[in-house]
């Protein structure tokens, strides 16, 4: 009897407590906007002059804020992101490439941390994030060896030669096709941001955030023997502004608030 005793009132504490923070919680949502830059870890030491390089991108989205109090608040900011890199060919074979350009369905939900004064605010987010791959397009170049010209019609010079001058490019755009055996388009990782807000009005704050994204999942499914791994790793800059929403329960406690009031005058 006194063990469910104290589960009741440990029960009626945490009650309390919540509601005490609900009472005082901020929910705030708005639109971001911003570019960003994508990088693809992998290891292309067995390809010969062969490279990965960045490319830039856009991410758009629609945060989310539910503010428990003046320094700790929780996040998240679904978004659609691109996640573009390009892999080109060097030294002889420089001129081929091929260009992707990703779409990521993306949701990070991260834990923040405020600090400053009471307009100007500087924040911490840390959390985890998951993303769909939606959408992709490759471009790019590569020497058709059925379509070549002469040996020794090009003016280039001999130390300067590509594979360029003994076989005409062909160049292609489309939309890649996914391959269900070997694409892994889910993508799990770690989020962190660093930012600044700016309340401008009583309900309204604007801010901008730098984002970093590190994929913890590979881009392929495991389809073959010592494979090596593709991670996404995108850094982004994003601009955009809250708006504070009022909760029923804050419309609640307002109203009864009020009335309360209202009697004790009376």
């Amino acid at each position: 009897m006194i063990i469910k005793r104290k589960l009741l009132l440990f029960t009626a504490i945490l009650v309390l407590t919540s509601l005490s923070y609900l009472a005082n919680a901020q929910f705030y949502v708005g639109a971001e906007v911003g570019g960003n830059e994508n990088y693809l870890i992998t290891n292309v030491s067995n390809l010969i002059s062969t490279e990965y390089v960045p490319i830039n991108g856009f991410n758009i989205g629609v945060p989310v804020e539910y503010k428990v109090n003046d320094w700790f608040s929780l996040k998240s900011t679904p978004n659609f992101i691109q996640k573009n890199y390009q892999l080109q060919r060097t030294g002889f074979y420089q001129g081929v490439y091929q260009e992707s350009k990703n779409g990521y369905l993306q949701i990070p939900v991260s834990a923040q941390f405020s600090f400053g004064g009471r307009a100007l605010k500087g924040y911490l987010n840390l959390g985890g994030y998951g993303a769909y791959w939606a959408s992709s397009h490759i471009k790019g170049a590569f020497a058709n060896p059925l379509n070549y010209p002469a040996y020794g019609t090009s003016n280039t010079a001999y130390y300067s030669v590509t594979v360029f001058d003994y076989e005409t490019p062909y160049y292609y755009d489309e939309k890649y096709q996914f391959n269900s055996t070997k694409d892994n388009r889910f993508e799990f990782g770690v989020y962190a941001g660093l930012g600044i807000s700016y309340q401008v009005a009583k309900n309204y704050k604007v801010f901008t955030e730098f984002k970093y994204y590190d994929a913890l999942t590979d881009q392929q499914k495991n389809y073959e023997l010592e494979q090596v791994p593709r991670y996404n790793e995108t850094g982004s800059i994003s601009v955009g502004f809250l708006y504070q929403l009022k909760t029923k329960y804050n419309k609640y406690r307002n109203h009864r608030f009020k009335n309360h009031t209202l009697q004790v005058n009376n």
